[in-house]
Order: structure tokens, then sequence, then C-alpha cells
């Protein structure tokens, strides 16, 4: 009986070590960060890097592993994290050879192009998400040129309805524009 208690000791403690080491909602730090770049580099719309793993990371995880055939309990340990390593290593950027296309309603559907240009005259506001639910920081005025966010992947971000918003840099930070041909284009001289 007690080689079986000393088993069960020795994988309660492995457990433990492991839940550890796995993410979870309510955890914060680096890793956190370094989760939410590799889940936007997989084309999940992660807002704004942060160090928190809040309500939206968790259901963001919960849908990768969903998606990836994993057990669905928005903990990152060893299994979702392999997942997810492997997913962004089969990940192939396209390289940068015409302006990015517009759709019929004038929409930008990928943001790829280094630098784009306000072309309202009144302005454009820079909001600190993608969506108009969210704080304007700034406004852009016309004939700025702005820069797309570096750390993102996947430059264009959806709102809650699908209208896709520009991640670009200002004011040291990342902030949303609305990537529609109304407001902004690519600035071709880049």
């Amino acid at each position: 009986m007690g080689g079986f208690l000393e088993i069960l000791r020795h994988f309660e403690s492995a457990l433990e070590v492991n839940k550890q080491m796995a993410l979870q909602q309510g955890d914060t730090g680096p890793q956190v960060e370094q989760l939410q770049r590799q889940l936007e580099k997989l084309g999940y719309n992660i807002g704004r890097f942060n160090p928190n793993f809040g309500p939206l990371l968790n259901e963001i995880v919960q849908g990768f592993q969903a998606e990836a055939g994993l057990v669905v309990d928005g903990i990152v340990g060893d299994r979702t994290q392999t997942a997810i390593d492997r997913a962004v290593a089969g990940i192939t950027l396209p390289s940068r050879v015409s302006p990015p296309p517009v759709s019929p309603s004038g929409d930008f559907t990928t943001g790829n192009w280094p630098e784009w240009r306000i072309v309202t005259q009144g302005g454009l506001n820079a909001r600190s998400g993608p969506g108009f639910e969210f704080p304007v920081e700034s406004t852009l005025t016309g004939g700025s040129i702005v820069t797309r966010h570096p750390d993102y992947t996947n430059p264009v971000q959806g709102d809650r309805v699908g209208k896709p918003w520009l991640v670009i840099t200002n004011q040291g930070t990342a902030q949303f524009i609305r990537a529609n041909n109304q407001f902004i284009e690519p600035d071709i001289q880049s």
C-alpha cells in the first residue's frame, strides 16, 4: 500500500508543478503577452497586447483548443502550448509586392503595407481597440502618414460586427483606425 501512496503523491506533485507552469485566466506577466503574440500571428483578434490573461484571452484559448481538437479548458499547458508553437512555426508570411486589395465596400482586409496616409480632411480618430466602442486616444490630421504596428503579424483586426481596423503605432502605443479607403490609403511612396 505504501508504494501506491508514494506513486500517488509523486503524481499529485507532478500535476501541481505542471499546473504552476500552465497559463490560465487571472495570470499576468511576459509569458501571457508572448501567448497573445503567438495567437495574434495565428489570426486571433487579441486587441492591444498586455500582460493580463483576461476573459477575452480565455475565450481565444478555448477557441484554439476546440479548433486543434484539444481538451477545451482555457488552460495553456504543455499540449496546448505545443499545438500553438507548431501552428506558429507553420506560418509563411507573404512578401510585399503590391498595395493591399480593397473590397467592394472600400475595406482593406489585409494591412501588410508599412505606411498609410490619412485621406479624410477632418481627421481620423485613433482608438484604444478595434471598434467604435473603444475610447478615442488621438485624432490624426488629414494627409498625415501613419505606420502599421510592427508587433502585429495581422495588422487588420475585426471589430464586433466584422469591420476591419488597422493597428498603427501612434504616441508610442498601439492604436486602431478604421481600415477603409474613405479614411486611409496605402502610401505608395513608402
